[in-house]
C-alpha cells in the first residue's frame, strides 16, 4: 500500500525561510479586515486577469437581458417566469454556492498537502474564506488554489444545464453571473500575484488574521 504525496508544484521554501532568508523580503502584509480596498484596487489592475473577469461576468449580463427579453417576446416564458428564475438564481449563486465554493478551496489546500485548515467568515464585510495556518504556496499554486471553485463549479452548472435543465437557462445563467461576480476575490488575489514580477510566495498566519506576500531578492539569484 502506498502513500499518495501531496501535489508540490514547485519547491517551496517555508515560512521561517521566508521570514529569516535576506534573499527574501516582504512585500506586503494584508490584514483580513483590509481585505475589500485591497480587492476592490487589484480587480481594477489592467491585464489579462481584469479583462477575463470584466468581460465573462459582461457577457453573462448581456445574455440574461437578451434571453429574458426573447423568452417573454416569444411565450417561452411570462414576465412571472423571469423574474422568478432571475431571482432565484441569484439567491443561488449569491449564498447557496458558498458552502460548496469554500469547500472546494479546502479540497485544494488538501491536494496541495495543508493540514492546518481553516474557515472562516467576516460578515461586515461579507467575506468567507480558508485559510491554512503558516503554509507557503507559490504563485501558480495561489492560481490553483483561487480557481478550483470557479472552474469546477461553473464545469457543473453548464453540464446539468446542458443535459437536462436546459428549461431553466436563464437560472443556470443568473447562477453563474452571480458566482463569479461572488469570486471576485479569488481573482482579485491572482491579478496581484501576477502583477508582481519576480518569484513571489504567500501564507495565511491565522492567528494574527494576515495574508503575506514575499518575493525572491533579485540580489541573491
Amino acid at each position: 500500500m502506498t502513500n499518495k504525496k501531496p501535489v508540490n508544484f514547485e519547491k517551496r521554501p517555508d515560512a521561517e525561510t521566508l521570514e529569516n532568508d535576506p534573499g527574501f523580503r516582504k512585500i506586503l502584509e494584508l490584514d483580513f479586515s483590509e481585505m475589500i480596498p485591497f480587492v476592490l484596487s487589484n480587480i481594477r489592475r489592467p491585464g489579462m486577469i481584469h479583462l477575463f473577469y470584466i468581460s465573462l461576468n459582461t457577457i453573462s449580463l448581456l445574455f440574461i437581458v437578451f434571453y429574458a427579453v426573447w423568452s417573454v417576446n416569444t411565450g417561452r416564458l411570462n414576465v412571472g417566469g423571469v423574474l422568478l428564475q432571475f431571482f432565484t438564481g441569484m439567491l443561488a449563486g449569491s449564498f447557496l454556492v458558498i458552502p460548496p465554493h469554500e469547500l472546494l478551496h479546502g479540497m485544494a489546500y488538501k491536494i496541495l498537502g495543508a493540514r492546518k485548515i481553516r474557515f472562516g467568515m467576516d460578515l461586515k464585510q461579507f467575506i468567507f474564506y480558508v485559510t491554512a495556518d503558516r503554509f507557503t504556496i507559490s504563485r501558480r499554486e495561489l492560481a490553483f488554489l483561487a480557481l478550483t471553485p470557479f472552474v469546477s463549479i461553473n464545469a457543473v452548472i453548464l453540464s446539468v444545464t446542458a443535459f437536462w435543465a436546459t428549461p431553466h437557462l436563464l437560472f443556470s445563467a443568473s447562477l453563474l453571473l452571480f458566482h463569479n461576480i461572488m469570486c471576485i476575490g479569488d481573482f482579485a488575489m491572482i491579478s496581484y500575484a501576477y502583477n508582481q514580477h519576480g518569484e513571489l510566495y504567500t501564507y495565511d498566519d491565522t492567528a494574527r488574521k494576515m495574508t503575506l506576500f514575499f518575493e525572491r531578492d533579485r540580489k541573491s539569484l
